[in-house]
């Protein structure tokens, strides 16, 4: 049941309202689970569940991201977000309140459970989802709250279980700001209402959020904001901005439904994208156990690290490219994790090198899905691509040890689009992961470009 949880604290005695300052009420109800969202990374805080200073941080990243875009040059972006959002050496005007937090309790996820008659029936460690994550695709985005199961031992203990997640939510947001920055705000909630979330995972769908005053009653009124409230850029970025695409999967295709179902639905299709058996993995004897993959990123690391099964030889250069990498375009690190004897241990893809040498941890997705939630709290599906700057290169690791790359090594050219069973044949000429799965939601699963 929801519980009452404590009004944040009182803010320290401040200077009287001036007579231009506008105030701002907002109920914000939370669609979809929350994973994190806590003063630490990746936990969420029983007492305060949902923090101001979180929300403030996502409404800074989304101002960028919208009006930020009217700015040609990094100095220019940050001065103006220090006179909106402050800075070390600016308070900020913008006030954040949260008020009102009725939040169920923080519950895990998933639990490992042991099963005598895996592992051939020797017995094994096995991760079971509780609702809604289980008998569904969701669990395909939530890797990062599996935990890690014990070695397969009755009597082992599990030293990092599954991720606690917060199901249900309810608050008030309270937004006070100088009138004449109003409409620099209103455009930040706007975007983070519909495009972001609370907590961690939200460009997966992790968090969603619904909001009455900015929450669109259909799909084209979405598109009718998006065209009103965008700033066209014809030149590559410097910070993430809005938009490159923006699909949704209109009535007429699927009624709106159940947030999560809407969810499921959406990493289902992106899942298939990447793992599917028969399209991104060669098919097997059975449903559930495809073959090898498609894409040309396992026999790349293969023929790196001079390591492979028996029956997994690198396929020849000229079936599949070499040196390729074409899934870091929907964002790093990304693990890869062979499972068979003999082929190369855990690795991990990292972006390149930054132009001051600095090591470079992660690239976040430009790549966003989510249910968008509509006026009636029914939601569709959204797939949205943040326009950002290009991935020039990256790193593999193994073991944190940086292995040495190929010269030839490729994110995007038409050669990975015409190599055979390639994903992306037939869905981008350009040879670009990004640009095929977009084609593959419009073309296959009856998506809708909003910005046409």
């Amino acid at each position: 049941m929801p519980k009452d949880v404590p009004d944040c604290p009182s803010a320290p005695p401040r200077a009287r309202k001036r007579k231009t300052e506008r105030e701002n009420r907002f109920t914000i109800k939370l669609i979809t689970p929350m994973f994190g969202g806590g003063a630490e990374a990746g936990s969420i805080d029983p007492d305060f569940p949902i923090r101001p200073t979180a929300i403030r941080g996502n409404l800074q990243f989304w101002w960028r991201a919208t009006v930020g875009a009217r700015f040609d040059a990094f100095e220019k972006l940050r001065e103006a977000q220090s006179e909106v959002w402050g800075s070390t050496k600016r308070e900020s005007p913008v006030k954040v309140l949260v008020r009102g937090v009725q939040s169920s309790e923080p519950e895990p996820c998933a639990a490992f459970e042991w099963n005598p008659r895996a592992n051939r029936g020797r017995g094994a460690w096995r991760i079971n989802w509780r609702p809604p994550f289980d008998n569904s695709d969701l669990p395909y985005a939530l890797f990062p709250f599996q935990g890690e199961a014990p070695p397969p031992d009755l009597r082992a203990e599990v030293m990092e279980p599954p991720a606690f997640c917060v199901r249900e939510a309810t608050f008030e947001l309270i937004l006070r700001c100088p009138a004449e920055l109003w409409e620099h705000v209103e455009s930040a909630v706007w975007a983070w209402v519909n495009f972001g979330g609370l907590g961690s995972r939200t460009r997966r769908g992790c968090g969603a959020i619904w909001c009455e005053q900015f929450s669109p009653k259909d799909s084209d009124e979405l598109a009718e904001e998006l065209m009103r409230r965008i700033s066209p850029r014809s030149e590559s970025p410097k910070w993430p901005i809005l938009a490159e695409s923006v699909l949704t999967r209109p009535a007429k295709a699927t009624r709106p439904g159940p947030p999560v179902d809407a969810w499921d639905w959406l990493i289902g299709c992106y899942k298939y994208f990447r793992q599917g058996a028969g399209f991104a993995r060669d098919p097997g004897a059975r449903a559930n156990q495809p073959k090898r993959s498609r894409y040309p990123e396992p026999d790349a690391i293969r023929r790196l690290t001079g390591r492979h099964s028996e029956g997994h030889a690198p396929r020849p250069e000229m079936e599949m490219p070499d040196g390729a990498f074409p899934r870091a375009e929907f964002g790093l690190p990304i693990v890869f994790h062979f499972k068979d004897a003999g082929d190369p241990a855990d690795t991990v893809l990292h972006p390149s090198n930054g132009p001051r040498g600095e090591r470079r941890e992660r690239m976040a997705s430009p790549l966003i899905l989510k249910p968008l939630a509509l006026a009636d709290r029914r939601a569709i599906s959204l797939i949205l691509r943040l326009k950002t700057p290009p991935l020039d290169g990256v790193e593999l690791r193994e073991r944190e040890t940086p292995l040495t790359m190929p010269k030839t090594t490729v994110i995007r050219e038409p050669r990975l689009e015409s190599y055979p069973n390639s994903p992306l044949a037939g869905l981008s000429p350009n040879g670009s992961a990004l640009e095929a799965f977009l084609t593959f939601a419009r073309d296959r699963e009856g998506f809708k470009e909003a910005l046409a």
